[in-house]
């Protein structure tokens, strides 16, 4: 690899002239502006770090609710037979639930209200039996196709929950699982110890229900204003409450310092400036033809990077720039996920790491995707249409199948998914989850088109110790699903 050679620059004495005509000029005008310019960013930044803050918590709720969804669905998946064993015998399903609930610690308790069966409550063996009230749902609102998030309450263990309300596949009633929300309470007082400041947590309705005021001893004295965001996902606002007055007496000693240091420079600069032009801007002619290859597209090059001073440094962060540009070049340019060379490299990482750690191999599932009847797609409709079909089953496997898993596009219409956390029930649930959403279709060009997947499902280590093992494995799962009549998902 070629380094770039840092050529002397003819400008070194116009700039050392530049340096002390613009030190000369606003000098008289610093120690005004200093005051206000550092105020301005010291409540900057407490507003960025409630803004980080807030999102942290936003984050976590949508995670909790998110995943108490989708298991609330894929346990209603238990009944979704009238017929089944479970009408009359319910203790399957509670042996189920209760193991669910044991290996599941965020969730309180499960209750089954069905038409046709025994209330089923399930609750763990520290806690006492809930007394759950019937939501305002109906067994027979045929509008109802999603989980719905009830409010939260204080339970009878003095500790807030919210519901999670599915209806039953048979729709002749619903599936209510208890979850948790001591950790989110638990974030706001964490967040409110941090930086001293009142957070909240309220429904849409603007009934507060967890604060933090008495766990953190924040929020004394009248509240200027609120920053809140508000959660996508269960319309719940967050608050953060601001303090009236905001002073910052470090500013008024930076300005007596930044004074005297202007004068200082200014006496310095008019002896050292054409020596620092000649050993800081030098490198700028460097850097600019750098710029300039990068524009042309060769990335094949780095830039000297062995001092200490801040040129190395930068020379580093650019190089590290470099490399991350070039591993953007292994994508898929129709739909920008990573391609089939990226995909394997993640892949045969992961196997490394399992490899090296000695607390023994993790589990991972490599998931083989392949849409069906696609050839016939691209005929009937044209090859333009069938891109805008791969790109939007791109777009919704990203958003279905989030960090840290990754999709990669193999090529043609088939998809790789690297799902590094795999357990036989959250393998089930993404399953679950993958199924329903495509059964609802797509829209491609403002037509709704039922797109059919073949899913084949292959994990480490029990499908396979190697890379190639592994791959082999989900592709032949992948075709297992096809001869049964695709648009099925079928584990190795």
């Amino acid at each position: 690899m070629m380094h770039l050679r840092m050529p002397r620059l003819g400008l070194r004495y116009r700039f050392a002239v530049a340096i002390t005509v613009s030190i000369l000029i606003p000098t008289s005008l610093i120690s005004l502006l200093t005051y206000r310019l550092i105020d301005n960013q010291a409540e900057q930044s407490v507003h960025a770090r409630i803004e980080q803050s807030l999102a942290a918590i936003d984050y976590q709720l949508t995670d909790s609710i998110n995943t108490a969804e989708a298991d609330a669905l894929w346990l209603s998946q238990l009944f979704a037979e009238e017929g089944s064993s479970f009408t009359s015998d319910q203790s399957e399903p509670r042996k189920l639930m209760e193991h669910f609930l044991e290996a599941h610690e965020q969730y309180r308790y499960i209750v089954v209200r069905s038409d046709h069966r025994p209330d089923l409550v399930i609750s763990r063996p520290s806690q006492p039996k809930p007394d759950i009230t019937p939501p305002s749902t109906t067994s027979n609102n045929d509008s109802i196709h999603h989980p719905i998030v009830h409010p939260p309450a204080l339970g009878e263990n003095g500790q807030l929950e919210a519901a999670i309300e599915a209806l039953l596949p048979s729709r002749t009633g619903y599936l209510l699982i208890g979850l948790t929300m001591e950790p989110i309470a638990d974030r706001l007082n964490e967040e409110a110890a941090s930086l001293g400041i009142r957070f909240m947590l309220a429904d849409s309705s603007s009934t507060v229900f967890a604060d933090s005021t008495l766990a953190a001893g924040a929020g004394q004295g009248n509240p200027a204003s609120l920053q809140l965001i508000k959660n996508k996902t269960t319309d719940w606002r967050i608050a953060a409450e601001l303090p009236p007055v905001r002073t910052y007496p470090a500013a008024i000693s930076a300005v007596r310092s930044i004074a005297f240091i202007s004068v200082l420079a200014l006496l310095i600069g008019l002896f050292a400036a054409a020596w620092l032009a000649a050993r800081f801007i030098r490198p700028i002619r460097t850097y600019r033809e750098a710029f300039g290859r990068m524009a042309d597209g060769d990335l094949t090059f780095a830039m000297p990077a062995s001092t200490r001073d801040e040129w190395g440094r930068l020379g580093a962060s650019f190089n590290r720039m470099l490399k991350s540009l070039q591993l953007y070049a292994f994508s898929d340019p129709l739909t920008g996920l990573p391609d089939r060379r990226r995909m394997m490299h993640l892949i045969e990482k992961h196997f490394q790491q399992n490899k090296s750690d000695a607390a023994g191999s993790q589990p991972f599932a490599v998931w083989f995707i392949d849409v069906d009847n696609f050839k016939q797609l691209n005929d009937t409709h044209g090859h333009a249409f069938g891109d805008d079909v791969v790109r939007q089953v791109a777009y919704e496997l990203q958003k279905l199948m989030p960090s840290p898993n990754v999709v990669s596009r193999f090529g043609g219409d088939e998809f790789v998914m690297l799902m590094p956390e795999a357990n036989d029930l959250s393998l089930r649930a993404n399953a679950a989850r993958l199924q329903e959403r495509f059964e609802r279709g797509i829209h491609i060009r403002g037509e709704l088109l039922r797109i059919q997947l073949s899913v084949g499902v292959a994990v480490y280590p029990k499908d396979g110790d190697t890379l190639d093992q592994l791959i082999a494995s989900a592709d032949i799962a992948m075709y297992k699903a096809k001869r049964k009549g695709k648009n099925n998902i079928q584990f190795h």
